[in-house]
């Protein structure tokens, strides 16, 4: 059973609870039966899902022994129940969505659409093909408007408009998503590269959705998206190189030198003036951020 106020006081929805409108009880009925029935069932699910792709890769590329290279890894999971609770308040009372309007502890499983989960993580961004051709080889419907991409204005073009939709955004968000059904439940699929995944991680953990306003989050949210953008840029351009031009490159470069820090410099700590040492092994985040350590 979940304690009401200890909940909201964590995933800070105390205003968010009073706006939507529900009721406790429904809430810890949603928990309770998803806790004990369906989480079990989501979770060998989700392992099963991650099964049969590994497995269509596998026969996909015995046609094709150089098919499904830029596809890192495959994973599954269920969505925990507390996290189940909390999207249920946040999208009534706060996103004010007309779709969860009505949610009851019968139709929670039909509604809520991504509690199986699985992400494909590639290498590079132009590997959004050969994952999207490995989920299109198990599944032939989507549904909610899907597959759609969500890029960031000012991305390269690379996804083709015929098979999937392209969302652009001004949040930082990069992934695309599938919504699938699977032995008669829904699941969510999403596609990312190593970068995407890392900024997609940082920003659920650190800022989304539970300080999505934060002046400072956004900032910097911001600046690492950008990076992550250039970073798979960059990642893109040398895998998409053949030997030839990477020798030609390497005569151009030569004459770069690379120092070695700890042999040229000693130990950068020693370096430092002992209050900023103090600091910085203390592991505290406003007296690094005082002292302009970040």
């Amino acid at each position: 059973m979940l304690n009401q106020k200890q909940f909201l006081k964590e995933y800070n929805l105390e205003q968010t609870f009073q706006k939507s409108g529900l009721e406790w009880k429904l809430l810890e009925d949603i928990y309770d039966d998803y806790r004990e029935k369906v989480y079990p069932l989501f979770q060998e699910l989700a392992g099963r899902l991650v099964t049969s792709f590994h497995t269509m890769k596998k026969n996909m590329r015995i046609e094709n022994p150089k098919w499904g290279n830029d596809i890192h890894v495959i994973y599954g999971r269920a969505k925990e129940p507390e996290h189940v609770v909390e999207k249920v308040v946040r999208k009534v009372g706060s996103e004010d969505s007309q779709k969860y309007q009505g949610i009851n502890v019968d139709n929670y499983k039909d509604i809520l659409r991504d509690l199986i989960g699985i992400r494909i993580i590639v290498i590079k961004k132009e590997g959004w093909k050969e994952a999207h051709n490995l989920i299109c080889a198990l599944f032939d419907k989507f549904y909610d408007d899907t597959p759609k991409a969500y890029v960031c204005y000012g991305d390269r073009k690379i996804f083709d408009a015929e098979q999937i939709d392209v969302d652009y955004t001004v949040k930082g968000y990069r992934s695309q998503h599938y919504i699938i059904q699977y032995e008669m439940y829904y699941a969510e699929i999403q596609v990312r590269t190593m970068a995407e995944e890392v900024y997609g991680e940082f920003d659920h953990r650190v800022r989304y959705p539970y300080f999505k306003d934060n002046k400072f989050l956004i900032r910097y949210t911001n600046m690492i998206s950008r990076g992550i953008a250039e970073l798979d840029d960059m990642i893109s351009t040398c895998m998409q190189l053949d030997d030839k031009l990477l020798e030609e490159l390497n005569h151009k470069f030569e004459e770069d030198k690379y120092v070695d820090w700890a042999k040229e410099q000693g130990d950068p700590m020693e370096q430092m003036p002992d209050r900023q040492l103090e600091i910085i092994k203390s592991g505290d985040a406003i007296d690094i951020l005082n002292y302009k350590l970040l």
